[in-house]
């Protein structure tokens, strides 16, 4: 592909580059069109596709390559994966009423939900997901780190693979674990079900968990991209374990169930 070809694809996918030439200069503006050949993310750019290699002669990426993407290249690349996005506040991580009929996997209408700088929410149910929170707490009581209790439970189930899915750290120094379910799943949000420092969003009964998404910023630091693959299908010890706390407690003595990030 020829220079100019290369601007051409740039100009017509309306999109940024970021970085600067060797000659000086900056680039402002361009998604490469070509970002679901799955190339450009976690920097493994695929030969097979001009608009994915990197130019040797310029110290520049993509923005799809970029830690901290736009709150549109976010929406657009977690719609991709089929994650169903919605808008939060710029900054926040709290929605606002009637986030879940906002929730899209329409990437048309993504660039009047993303302006002005706001950030990006995951909806559990319309994305059909089950998502592990795992948190790490060192604040006053007991510590709890989400990422230990879930090897514990991996190694009492004799598993020795950490789950291989797509992974988000959070700014706290937390995961969170994003895993394929049924359109049917009602897994609930809850807090301990998994074990401490675990939280669980999932799509429930009715509107169903959130959760703040890649490339939004909290407190000024960034939700990112940890693991770049596909969302596994929920782990059958998991679902069971989950569905079982979940008759415990509405048999017994249930808790609301939380839909926060």
């Amino acid at each position: 592909m020829s220079a100019r070809d290369v601007q051409a694809v740039i100009e017509a996918s309306g999109s940024v580059r970021h970085g600067t030439t060797v000659l000086g200069g900056s680039f402002t503006g361009c998604t490469c069109p070509k970002t679901r050949c799955g190339g450009v993310a976690a920097g493994t750019e695929r030969g097979d596709c001009p608009e994915h290699r990197r130019d040797p002669a310029q110290l520049w990426h993509w923005d799809a390559d970029c830690p901290v993407p736009t709150a549109l290249t976010a929406a657009r690349s977690a719609v991709w994966r089929g994650l169903a996005v919605f808008p939060l506040p710029a900054g926040g991580r709290v929605p606002e009423p009637g986030w879940q009929q906002l929730a899209t996997l329409d990437e048309d209408v993504l660039p009047e939900l993303f302006d002005g700088g706001r950030n990006v929410g995951i909806a559990c149910r319309a994305s059909a997901v089950v998502v592990l929170d795992l948190d790490v707490h060192h604040g006053d009581g007991p510590v709890h780190n989400g990422a230990a209790t879930l090897r514990a439970q991996l190694d009492a189930h004799g598993l020795t693979d950490w789950p291989d899915t797509f992974t988000v750290a959070t700014p706290s120094g937390g995961l969170h674990l994003y895993f394929r379910v049924s359109a049917d799943c009602t897994i609930g949000s809850s807090s301990g079900a998994l074990g401490p420092g675990i939280d669980v969003r999932g799509p429930g009964r009715r509107s169903g968990g959130y959760l703040v998404g890649p490339g939004s910023l909290v407190g000024g630091l960034p939700y990112l991209v940890e693991h770049n693959v596909p969302v596994a299908p929920l782990p059958g010890w998991i679902a069971d374990r989950l569905r079982a706390e979940e008759a415990r407690r509405r048999t017994g003595h249930p808790q609301p169930q939380r839909a926060t990030p």
